[in-house]
Order: structure tokens, then sequence, then C-alpha cells
């Protein structure tokens, strides 16, 4: 197993202001990376800044660092400096990078994404410390691969802020790599003075939002088995690691292997969509009841809510084949498309209250609260009446809407994944939202502290954008 970190500083610009902190972020992060004991090594830690951090140069060095890799690598990416938003699409700025041509002068954020996808290290660990880096992180449970066998391993994405956001500045440092730097001096270790990646991004994430309000860190990850250690901080003088309860906190920001098909919920082993409109799960060895149930529900001929990963959609269940070779059983499930309805939709209605105009966007968040959270409305009047009907019945639901969604699956002892899986059922099927960008949950010992979502609603009209709709609540559930 060999430790390599790559460190990206772009402080100067031909074209815009130069970031001079950035320097100070890299020089920080190699030395911490470097401090006995380290599992890295000096000749494993390469370093671009100043005009060397050309956008050919870096795409050069990039391409290298994860198609060269070995299976047992783990891999550190770390890229601080200016980040650029253009037609909805993320870039990282290099030295030489031009806002009137981003194509041919940046580097895309979602080709980053495709190197860390595809690299066969067992393990990435990447850090973005520029604005809009939230961007790199879009959809990405639909690219990553799920079920990695080695303990540990996997990927993962911190960036400094969501695709809409600006990252902070301040003590000679990005605000994200100052706290970054601080968790890594032993702030996020543990008792025994380790620190791993989960513990590392809920320090630096509380942190972030404590000072800038308008600052949200991202966090993807398709880690398996126990956390990766970072790092293992030796005690100094007067120095003091946590003696409190340990507090076990958990990300918990995709369904893992989990699906819904109505009632019923239960982990897949494959999941494919062989054609528009056609879905297949495969379950390997699944348990008698679990069978049995599919079985009732194909000779029901009913139609039945689908969720998995972040997509959801009402189906019929075409076919079931079940295959049997010595002690081993598979399931193949076949799901079909009731239909896109999304030609028979209309934009939902606006309402006054009070004086006060609600668009379908701000019935459609206080829906979404409704859903999270169980939020009730004060009763004004007859329009409150009017209100409380449009938030429970939208007219393009294809499901009822289900209130204190959270507490309720927890009550029940779903997992956190399983959980997750049903809001997205709610959040799509309701007509809430068409598209789910992130949603996480920040679980500590096993009690949900935060929660994030970044959605898109129904897109109505060909020339306006859809409306962005943010959570982002700390909560108790």
């Amino acid at each position: 197993m060999v430790y390599k970190a790559l460190l990206i500083a772009v402080d100067q610009y031909l074209n815009t202001s130069p970031l001079p902190n950035t320097v100070n972020d890299v020089s920080e992060i190699k030395r911490l990376l470097l401090e006995p004991p380290s599992f890295f090594k000096k000749e494993n830690v390469e370093v671009f800044q100043g005009n060397i951090a050309k956008r050919d140069i870096l795409h050069s060095a990039l391409t290298s660092f994860f198609e060269d890799a070995s299976p047992n690598d783990i891999l550190f990416l770390f890229w601080a400096g200016h980040g650029f938003l253009h037609n909805n699409e993320g870039y990282f700025v290099p030295f030489d990078g031009d806002a009137y041509n981003p194509e041919d002068s940046m580097i895309k954020m979602t080709d980053v994404r495709d190197l860390i996808d595809h690299t066969i290290a067992s393990t990435v660990l990447a850090f973005f410390d520029t604005c809009h880096s939230g961007a790199i992180a879009r959809n990405i449970q639909h690219e990553m691969v799920r079920g990695l066998e080695v303990k540990g391993s996997g990927k993962v994405l911190i960036a400094a802020c969501t695709s809409n956001q600006w990252a902070w500045d301040r003590n000679g440092h990005g605000a994200f790599t100052d706290y970054l730097i601080r968790g890594l001096e032993g702030e996020a270790a543990d008792a025994n003075g380790e620190i791993d990646v989960y513990n590392l991004y809920s320090y630096v994430s509380k942190k972030v939002a404590e000072e800038f309000k308008d600052q949200t860190p991202v966090m993807k990850s398709t880690l398996t088995g126990k956390p990766l250690l970072l790092k293992r901080v030796v005690k100094r003088e007067g120095q003091s690691f946590g003696t409190s309860p340990a507090i076990e906190t958990k990300i918990v920001n995709s369904s893992g292997a989990y699906f819904w098909l109505g009632d019923l919920t239960c982990e897949y082993d494959e999941y494919r969509e062989p054609k528009a409109g056609t879905y297949e799960l495969v379950l390997k060895n699944p348990d008698s009841k679990t069978e049995r149930t599919l079985k009732l529900m194909q000779q029901n001929s009913g139609q039945y809510a689908l969720s998995v990963r972040n997509f959801a959609d009402m189906v019929t269940i075409e076919n079931i084949r079940v295959e049997s070779q010595k002690e081993d059983t598979t399931v193949t499930i076949t799901l079909v498309s009731l239909g896109d309805y999304s030609s028979f939709t209309f934009p939902e209605m606006s309402i006054n209250l009070m004086g006060k105009r609600l668009s379908a966007d701000d019935i459609a968040m206080l829906r979404v609260r409704r859903i999270l959270f169980g939020e009730e409305l004060p009763r004004y009047d007859h329009s409150s009446v009017l209100l409380e009907s449009m938030i429970i019945n939208p007219s393009n639901a294809k499901i009822q809407v289900i209130s204190n969604l959270l507490r309720i699956l927890k009550e029940k002892g779903y997992t956190m994944e399983q959980i997750r899986g049903k809001v997205v059922e709610q959040l799509i099927l309701t007509g809430t939202l068409q598209e789910i960008e992130d949603l996480t949950f920040v679980v500590e010992n096993g009690v949900i502290k935060k929660v994030c979502l970044q959605g898109y609603r129904p897109k109505y009209y060909a020339n306006v954008e859809p409306t962005k709709i943010e959570i982002n609540e700390s909560v108790n559930i």
C-alpha cells in the first residue's frame, strides 16, 4: 500500500486576480502529510504552483496521477484556486485560464471526476478549495462503482462549497483549508489521536458552516468498511485529544444498495436499465419472505413506487425470473415504467396568504419541509386551508404526501440508507422535485443531526430554467 499525493495551488493567473493564499494552503497540507509519523514519503508528494500550473501541465499531471496508479495505492488530491461556472458547468481555472473560452483553457470538474471514478487505485481522497467546487459532486452516485471489496477503500470527494457558492478566504488560507489544516493538526482527532476521513469532514463542515452561513462544504463518498485512517497525531505538550464518549459520525449521501418497491425494501446486487422505461433488479439469494412478497405483488398486477439511488418512478412488475444453481438463487425482477406524464403536467398554482404571495416553488419548499420534518402551517383564514390542501395534495403527484417521514421511518427501525431511499421516492413522485443533486444525512451515534438537500423542480417551460430547492437544516431525529 503506497500513499501518494498531488497538491495543486493555482496562485497566479494571466487573466484574473491572484490567490496568494493557495500557496500557504498547499505548503501546510504538504507539511502535515509528511510530518512524522507519516503514511506519505516525500518522493510520492508532487506540488504544482505558480506559472507551472498551466492547463496542459495540470491535465497531464492529473491523468498520470490517476491512470498510472496501482490497485493498492492511496491517492490524495488537493486543489486550491479559482473555480468558474459557465452554462451550469463547473471548471477549475489554471494559470492560463480564459473566462471567454473556458472549454479550451480550463479543466472541467467532470473530467477530474471521471479520472477519479475510473482509476484502479483502491482509495482516492480528493479535496477542492475553489468556488463552485460542489459541481464536481453532481450525480456522483450514478457514476461511481458500488461494492468495493477492500475495507476502508473507495472514493471520497470533499468540496469547499456547493456548486452555486463562493469559497471564502481569511487568516492567510482559504477558510475551508484553514479548518482542514486544523483538523489534520489534531482538532479532528479522536481520543487515540487518529484522524479518519469521516471525522475530518464532520469537523471541517461544522466549523465552516458556523463561521460562514453561505458556504456549505459538500462530501460524496463510496467508502466501504472501516473509515480510512488519514493521519495519526503525536500529542504535543499541552495538547489533548477528545476524552469524552466517542461520537461515531456517519455521512449518508447515497441509498447504498437498497431499493424500495411499494412497501418492500431490501438490497439488490445489480441494477440496470436495458432500455428506456424498463428497469431490472437482480437479487442474489434473497430470503423466502422477499420472494413470496414479490410473487404476490406480481399476481396482484399492481402499480408500485420504485426508488433506487437518486431515482424514482411508478412501475408495474412485468416478470420475475428465478434461477437456482446448487445453493445459489438469483431473482431477476423486470419492471416497466407507467410512463412519463410530463406532457400532461402543468405548473402548480400560486396563492396569496395574509397579503403575501406564495409561488408554486415556495409551496414546494413547504412540502419538502412537511415531508422531511413534519412542519405544520399556522392557521390564519380560508386561504391557509387552501394552502394546506396544495401542500398535501399536489396537482402532479403520483403518490400521497407523507408527513414527518424521517422520524416515522427511524422509529420503525429502518437503516439510514433505506430512509434516504424512501425520501427520494417521496420528493420525486409527489411532483415536488424532478432531480435530486444531493441528499445527505449527517448521523451521530445513530441520530440524524443534519439534513442537506439540493434538488431541482420540474421544468415546465423550455426557456425557463427549473428552480433549485436547497435545505441545510440542523435537526435531532
